[in-house]
């Protein structure tokens, strides 16, 4: 059988002139038209030296820089950081050369890729180290030329450059568990790196960031190849390093082309999670210690808040914390069009506290931000929230697009709260716990698992135990106890103890689920259902596991999709990411315009920017 391989091109085809003058022509043809672009660093008799030095040349001199930059930093020594910035020079000089010559899949294109990325990205966690880098403006390295200072830049982030507090090298942080197989890797040119943010407080938008906010970078190096590759020349090379937003860009213009641009999408999360996992574990502490975390509670946004973009918020459940989505993040973050019409917050809460008061929580973060960045509701998106929530984080979520009346406080007490004998200051309290309003910011949620109806293991010896370690917040304990104390037989037999916990407003057969199921939803509400029937019949009714499908489903959803998952991994199964997409598809198809921009993701997923 004849097998037609390619070609590869001879060294005699590479270098001929008129394969020399066709280079040089194409290099001057691209140049002359890309005038209004970026300047870069590679010059025409630059990238005609790169092309007569060839490849094979420029991979062994990449190699043994590299190889000399590990002999070096375990022995502490700042002189790795130039032995690794001149590999990242030569592999960058090796694949521009190769991909062009014998096309960007040829083995030796891919081994000097390899190269440059690993090396870049060595090169700047050594830096950092030996304080050669400061991320918001410079890298200074050693040539052979002299001592150079390597000016940086920042491209297509909705970050400033002064967020760039610090760089991580994401292969030196620890595995985030909430990986769970989604792709996170789109190959091409430049060194992932995890970008650390220290908050400064300095804006109203602030106090929605995190205290250590982290999100994604690709570094890519142009390097002043006549510089460093013509023979004879002693100038100081003019390199430029530039920090991309691989969310917002997909190519990385080099030379007289463009490369696909790297982009890890999980480097921010996961050294999110290392950050958090440094401060110790908030889900197994909110649950046991609730009362603690209770002035940690509250929505975080991931990026700066974006006028214009539809929020897409992220409820957690029991046990949990936001970390937990990671995966569908990631995969929202690549779906075309996505971060164009939309952008990512949290609610990070503490699950032992009763739903009623996490509830009440985050009406309260929503009015805030409301008032804080859109005072006279100039934003529409800002009114389009999309709510995701989970398991209890259904219950929590549903607080928020319900009227109650009087009907939450009539299950809880036979007197109206306004003859109860107490403070003002704790009636107050007691009013923003079970009298609420649909918020004017919600225009849809997905209930993922959700016990509506409740879960019989809430109710189970494990359950019960579990309730058992919670402990209750003191304020609302000491209001309790004062309640029972000057008004005696107020509030009903199930509740005269405490007020149910989360793990009793999750038991089947509570008394308030069916009250806060039944509650009128709010105008302009849409509700979808993911569910999972564990790879059993639907029909069975075994649900996930945890929550029946009988207390999942919901008569009054516009879409109900059931999924072959447990209630432990339909958060990440594909099928429910993949519906989830589908709903923000169909929103955004829905919602105002918003200013045009150019779309530059990838994934062939649900394309939210041409529905």
């Amino acid at each position: 059988m004849i097998r037609n391989t390619p070609r590869r091109v001879t060294t005699r085809e590479l270098l001929g002139p008129r394969r020399i003058l066709g280079w040089l022509a194409l290099a001057l043809v691209t140049i002359q038209g890309c005038q209004t672009a970026r300047p870069v660093a590679v010059e025409p008799t630059g990238l005609i030296r790169v092309i007569k030095a060839r490849h094979e040349s420029l991979i062994p001199r990449a190699e043994r820089a590299l190889r000399e930059g590990h002999r070096l930093e375990p022995c502490g020594k700042d002189a790795c950081v130039d032995r690794y910035y001149e590999a990242a020079v030569m592999g960058t000089a090796a694949y521009l050369v190769a991909s062009k010559a014998v096309g960007p899949e040829d083995p030796d294109a891919r081994k000097a890729l390899r190269l440059a990325n690993e090396a870049l990205r060595d090169c700047l966690r050594t830096a950092q180290e030996y304080g050669r880098l400061d991320a918001r403006s410079h890298l200074t390295v050693n040539t052979p030329a002299g001592s150079v200072v390597v000016p940086v830049t920042h491209r297509g982030f909705v970050w400033q450059p002064d967020d760039f507090t610090r760089v991580e090298d994401p292969t030196r942080l620890r595995p985030n568990p909430n990986e769970h197989g989604a792709e996170t890797i789109r190959p091409g040119l430049g060194a992932d790196v995890a970008i650390q943010r220290t908050n400064p407080k300095r804006s109203p938008a602030d106090e929605f960031l995190p205290s250590q906010a982290a999100f994604n970078a690709t570094a890519v190096l142009r390097p002043d190849l006549d510089a460093w590759l013509v023979p004879g020349t002693d100038r100081l090379p003019v390199d430029a390093l530039e920090f991309h937003d691989p969310l917002r860009e997909a190519v990385a213009p080099l030379g007289p082309g463009q490369s696909p641009l790297y982009g890890n999408f999980a480097a921010g999360n996961r050294l999110a999670h290392e950050i958090q996992a440094e401060k110790g574990p908030f889900g197994l502490a909110g649950f046991v210690f609730p009362s603690r975390m209770l002035a940690k509670a509250g929505i975080r946004m991931l990026e700066p808040y974006q006028p214009g973009k539809i929020p897409v918020l992220l409820v957690h459940g029991l046990l949990d914390e936001p970390f937990l989505f990671n995966d569908m993040m990631v995969t929202l973050y690549q779906t075309p069009g996505f971060v164009e019409r939309y952008q990512i917050w949290v609610y990070r809460y503490p699950t032992g506290a009763t739903s009623l008061r996490t509830a009440s929580i985050l009406r309260d973060q929503l009015r805030e931000i409301e008032r804080a960045l859109d005072p006279e509701g100039r934003d529409p998106a800002l009114r389009r929230m999309v709510v995701v929530a989970y398991s209890m984080g259904g219950l929590v979520s549903r607080m928020q697009i319900t009227h109650s009346g009087d009907r939450v406080w009539n299950e809880f007490s036979n007197v109206p709260i306004d003859r109860l004998v107490m403070t003002e200051e704790a009636r107050t309290a007691l009013r923003k716990l079970f009298y609420f309003e649909p918020s004017p910011m919600i225009r849809r949620v997905v209930f993922i698992a959700t016990p509506h109806m409740g879960s019989p293991v809430a109710g189970s010896i494990l359950g019960r135990t579990a309730a058992r370690l919670v402990q209750p917040a003191s304020d609302t304990s000491a209001m309790m106890e004062q309640i029972k104390r000057d008004n005696p037989g107020a509030i009903r037999g199930p509740y005269a103890r405490r007020l149910p916990s989360s793990v009793d407003l999750m038991q089947s057969g509570q008394p308030f689920l069916p009250v806060i199921r039944d509650l009128p939803l709010g105008t302009d509400v849409t509700l979808h259902t993911i569910a999972g029937h564990a790879h059993r019949s639907p029909e069975r009714d075994g649900g996930d596991l945890v929550v029946p499908l009988s207390s999942a489903l919901l008569d009054n959803a516009e879409s109900q999709l059931l999924v072959p998952a447990t209630h432990t991994n339909i958060y990440y199964h594909p099928q429910a990411i993949a519906e989830v997409q589908r709903i923000l598809a169909e929103h955004a198809a829905l919602s105002p315009a918003v200013p045009a921009q150019p779309e530059r993701s990838v994934r062939s997923s649900p394309d939210l920017q041409r529905r």
